[in-house]
């Protein structure tokens, strides 16, 4: 059998290897042994993407067993976009971190631990995206919590501690509530395998509750107004690195689970005002999430309260896809490639924002005039960072925007048109804000400290990356509309 069929697989087995080799290597080789890792993880993610492209999605049976003895793993059109976008933010981050632990912040490194932890973190991740088990997704969840909430910690300050204790507790309710959920719906369709769910789940109330449980659970998960409450201090508290892969790859891990509840196993309408209940979360989030990021006077912070907006976006799919047929492919197409831009965009804008904290001393937006002119690199990135988040065209945020905009007047649902409107309206005023006193005079002889030239391109390169992505969006709706379809259809090698 070829080895191409094998791909879900060896993305699991990749990273986890990388991640035991790390831990033996030593805190020197370690950083190696992760870019190494990083560079394999991309090439199987894009080899899994390209085969999904030319032949279709399939399933892949773990030991040849299968469903429901054994736990299949789904390899499709969306698993294929977040594997991607998991492993082009991690190469960037792992690039990124073997600089700045060395020259910035040694006192986060964890005693050469993070590499581990940052590798098993790209692991679980990885199994989340490609398992068709809603048990195993349970397994992978926690795996992904435990190794981010461990990582949140590293550096050991008060701050730290604290945050990492709210995104633990956090962490432990989803995971109870989602397990209750699990049980609920174990107890009513006999199944896990999601495929065989959506083939079997007929209406009965504790199957409904299970699932809601479950959906309920997730929502904590992806921090969506009002279970945000542990993200803003989370991500502002962790170590740079860390805070870019918990804003652009971690809370996108649960949406993809929501994802795959709602549209892939619930059938049209399962769970009655749901959909509309999750649009209007949405909504809140957008508006308030933005509205808190233009009030913040430290730039992590902005930062973050700016991910508890955008993910507001990505919940107005499922209000939307109600219609099904081409409003459904607008939808979830906007979505994904909101998915994809505003991880690319916020990961670059996370560590902007920790290059200009590293090199100025401090986190204060107000004390950070003349960076445009002292770190011209860094400036830019940030900038075409905000370009995305505001969806200013060209721009992966514009085209997503385009999509769920043209998803709403389609459905004659344009409340949801002016909530987009509304919240591009409220991220140009706290991303020029920001870009405003860049872009400032400031002192003519400010000279920040020194630090590796990676620490400011690659930040740049993933924000150009999301500004260019505009160019990708037939690609991303392509491998969209190959996976909506394959857990009802049991498409097997």
């Amino acid at each position: 059998m070829s080895l191409v069929v094998h791909l879900p697989a060896l993305l699991i087995i990749a990273p986890l290897a990388g991640a035991c080799a790390s831990f033996v290597a030593g805190r020197r080789r370690a950083p190696y042994v992760a870019l190494t890792v990083a560079a394999v993880n991309g090439t199987l993610a894009l080899a899994l993407a390209a085969r999904v492209l030319a032949e279709g999605p399939w399933r892949y049976r773990i030991g040849g067993w299968g469903a429901p003895v054994g736990i299949d793993l789904v390899a499709d059109g969306t698993a294929a976009l977040f594997l991607v976008l998991s492993a082009a933010v991690g190469l960037a981050v792992t690039i990124y971190a073997s600089a700045y632990f060395r020259s910035s912040d040694p006192a986060a490194y964890g005693h050469g631990l993070f590499w581990t932890l940052w590798l098993f973190m790209s692991t679980s991740l990885n199994g989340l995206f490609l398992t068709g088990d809603v048990f195993n997704v349970y397994v992978c969840i926690e795996l992904v919590g435990i190794s981010a909430v461990t990582l949140v910690t590293l550096s050991g300050g008060p701050d730290a501690l604290r945050a990492g204790l709210r995104y633990l507790f956090a962490s432990m309710l989803g995971a109870m509530t989602y397990l209750l959920g699990v049980a609920l719906l174990y107890a009513a369709a006999g199944t896990l395998d999601m495929a065989t769910l959506r083939q079997t789940l007929v209406a009965d109330a504790t199957a409904a509750t299970g699932l809601a449980f479950m959906v309920a659970a997730l929502v904590l998960k992806t921090a969506l107004v009002p279970a945000h409450f542990w993200l803003p201090t989370a991500h502002a508290s962790a170590p740079t690195p860390v805070s870019a892969a918990l804003s652009a790859l971690v809370v996108k891990g649960s949406y993809f689970v929501i994802l795959r509840l709602l549209l892939d196993v619930a059938p049209p309408g399962y769970l009655g005002g749901v959909d509309i209940a999750l649009g209007v979360l949405g909504s809140v989030a957008i508006v308030w999430g933005s509205v808190q990021a233009l009030m913040q006077d430290r730039i992590k912070l902005l930062v973050a309260y700016s991910t508890v907006a955008q993910i507001g976006y990505l919940f107005l799919v499922f209000p939307l896809a109600r219609a099904g047929g081409d409003v459904l492919a607008l939808a979830l197409g906007g979505a994904l490639v909101h998915v994809i831009s505003h991880g690319l965009a916020k990961a670059g804008l996370f560590l902007g924002a920790g290059s200009l904290i590293t090199r100025f001393g401090h986190d204060r937006i107000a004390d950070m005039a003349g960076a445009a002119r002292a770190l011209p690199v860094l400036a830019l990135g940030v900038s075409l960072a905000g370009v995305t988040m505001m969806g200013l065209p060209p721009s992966g945020g514009f085209a997503a925007k385009w999509l769920l905009v043209s998803a709403a007047l389609a459905t004659g649902q344009w409340w949801w048109a002016v909530v987009l409107v509304i919240g591009g309206l409220l991220a140009a005023a706290y991303m020029f804000r920001l870009i405003r006193i860049l872009l400032a005079g400031g002192d003519p002889e400010l000279r920040p400290s020194a630090s590796p030239l990676r620490t400011e391109w690659v930040p740049l390169a993933l924000s150009a990356a999301a500004v260019m992505l505009v160019f990708a969006v037939p690609l991303i709706v392509r491998l969209a509309e190959a996976g909506t379809t394959l857990l009802a259809a049991g498409v097997t090698p």
